[in-house]
């Protein structure tokens, strides 16, 4: 396979991640919903390594565990951004 062709498959899963992502902080802004109305923290440490512990059990090549598992990381980090700054925003009025 051509270097073009292959970029041209990178570029077709970095779409599908870009739609993914956004359906992903979809449901992150129903779960912030969900926890401001119920009173609920935003950081979930159990919850985190459960999902970190059954995602990467998933992988079928462990050689990219440790990549896989700062993605997903890095993923969370970002939710309790938004989920954050949502917080903040409700707070202030807006």
């Amino acid at each position: 396979m051509s270097l073009e062709a292959v970029r041209k498959k990178i570029d077709e899963i970095d779409d599908e991640m870009r739609i993914l992502f956004e359906k992903r902080m979809d449901c992150v802004k129903e779960i912030i919903e969900y926890k401001y109305s119920n009173h609920e923290e935003i950081f979930d440490p159990a919850r985190e390594a459960q999902m970190i512990k059954n995602n990467t059990q998933k992988l079928r090549n462990p050689y990219y565990q440790d990549g896989y598992e700062k993605m997903l990381r890095a993923m969370m980090d970002l939710s309790k951004d938004y989920q954050n700054g949502w917080l903040e925003q409700k707070k202030a009025g807006n």
